[in-house]
């Protein structure tokens, strides 16, 4: 082989090797337009997330973005028998985080409730430490769902939801009385305790009943605010006291000083006005030209303790029925299974939501399956003196609205019809209400969405 023939080879050899080992990619913008399912796969992520979604099934969407992530890198290299079975893997997955985020959001409603609640109040920030290891507690509970176990799940409502409530609480009252605790502080540095003991006693009583507030109505924010700021006048006050004593103590002051300096305020109060105060008459009728600029203050002063005593006694009141709710709400609670049904208070009522309650495809008749677990919903019902009872029948979206919310009124009157006929509730107690499809709680594209929301309703009203 001639030298230019040689030369020639391998200039074509070195074409086709740099041709091989430069293949072209695609950007990740690229990707998106190339590759549909990516992007829609992408996007349907953002909105999960978006949602709120990802801690309620934390591992099942770590392993969809995954997914995603080897999508997009098989699709810049263009590999697209690759990408659609790697598509097809991260739906499976994506289905089944979706279904558990869902059954986590129906088991853990109240709980996530109380969560907003918190963050309402700025909980995540001021009380940081605590929130997180809620929220940590929350995504573990999450991962149970995850697993199948909804009864270990189940077991983490209680603390978190008086975890959640406790931490608003605190960030309220921290947030209210922050500025009078400081003041009340100070005083103290400033031996108030010794010198000016009553008016500190005052500080100390306002931000008790901030506190108070709070703690009977979390709402009244401003309420509580109010109080907690007359809670650092008075603890002013009694540094004003405190250093005005010293001073005395410090200049010698006999009681007659005192007397004369007391005197000397009251004429200063006294020069906007015509009439000179009388220092020749005794204390009281000196007294007696001022005390009417004052009867509005002293009058709201009297509102003001009336006020706390009926406070103090509600709050107690309310106390005590809370706690009679919450033993109730626990003993009906223990009755369902989480497979079961799901058992939420809503004040001092009580939503069984059924998850277990079928009827036949179409059907309105109960199947012998649901006895027991209608026997179930009597025991809870007779847990009330006397309760009135909402049943409420609920469909997927296969179907004409009114077909479905016919088929839900005639379900949901069978039931109601058992209650009155076996379990003995009054008839005029009882209430049959059919919503169809209108009052989801899942998502009816799916099929594990729809059987959500294919159910049965009672609430047990007891206000």
């Amino acid at each position: 082989m001639t030298l230019l023939k040689r030369c020639a080879y391998l200039i074509v050899l070195g074409v086709l090797f740099v041709g091989c080992t430069t293949a072209p990619t695609l950007s990740q913008s690229d990707v998106f337009e190339t590759y549909g399912e990516i992007a829609s796969f992408r996007k349907r992520l953002a909105e999960d997330e978006s949602n709120g979604l990802f801690n309620l099934a934390p591992e099942g969407f770590r392993k969809a973005e995954n997914k995603l992530n080897q999508a997009i890198s098989l699709g810049r290299s263009k590999k697209d028998e690759a990408v659609a079975d790697t598509m097809r893997e991260g739906r499976v997955i994506l289905d089944k985080a979706e279904a558990d985020a869902i059954t986590t959001k129906s088991l853990m409603r109240e709980v996530l409730e109380a969560r907003r609640l918190a963050i309402a109040a700025e909980a995540d920030t001021i009380m940081a430490d605590q929130f997180k290891a809620l929220d940590k507690k929350l995504r573990q509970a999450a991962e149970q769902v995850e697993q199948g176990d909804l009864e270990a799940a189940k077991k983490w409502r209680p603390e978190m939801l008086e975890g959640y409530s406790e931490v608003e609480l605190e960030a309220l009252k921290q947030d209210a009385t922050e500025n009078a605790r400081y003041d009340i502080s100070q005083a103290i540095k400033s031996e108030a305790d010794e010198y000016a003991p009553k008016t500190l006693k005052l500080a100390r009583e306002e931000l008790a009943l901030a506190i108070a507030v709070l703690e009977t109505n979390r709402t009244q924010r401003t309420k509580a605010k109010n109080h907690a700021l007359e809670a650092s006048k008075q603890a002013r006050r009694s540094i004003e006291l405190t250093e005005l004593i010293k001073e005395f103590d410090n200049r010698e002051y006999t009681s007659e000083d005192v007397l004369l300096w007391y005197q000397k305020q009251l004429a200063q109060i006294n020069e906007s006005t015509d009439e000179r105060l009388p220092f020749d008459l005794p204390n009281h009728e000196v007294v007696k030209v001022l005390q009417d600029k004052l009867a509005n203050y002293a009058e709201l002063r009297k509102t003001e303790l009336a006020t706390r005593i009926d406070l103090q006694t509600r709050l107690a009141a309310v106390e005590r029925q809370n706690q009679e709710a919450q033993a109730r709400f626990d003993k009906i609670q223990d009755l369902f299974s989480a497979e079961e049904a799901n058992v939420y208070r809503q004040g001092h009522n009580i939503l069984l939501e059924m998850r277990a309650f079928n009827f036949p495809s179409g059907g309105t008749d109960i199947q012998a399956e649901n006895f027991e677990l209608l026997d179930k919903i009597v025991t809870a019902i007779k847990s009330f003196p006397s309760p009135d009872v909402v049943v409420s029948g609920h469909t997927d979206s296969v179907g004409g609205d009114e077909t479905n919310r016919t088929l839900s009124q005639q379900r949901a009157e069978t039931v109601a019809s058992f209650l009155e006929k076996v379990g003995g509730v009054e008839r005029t107690r009882l209430t049959a209400i059919g919503y169809g499809e209108a009052r989801p709680v899942a998502n009816n594209e799916t099929e594990i969405g729809r059987k959500s929301n294919r159910r049965i309703e009672v609430l047990i009203i007891n206000e």
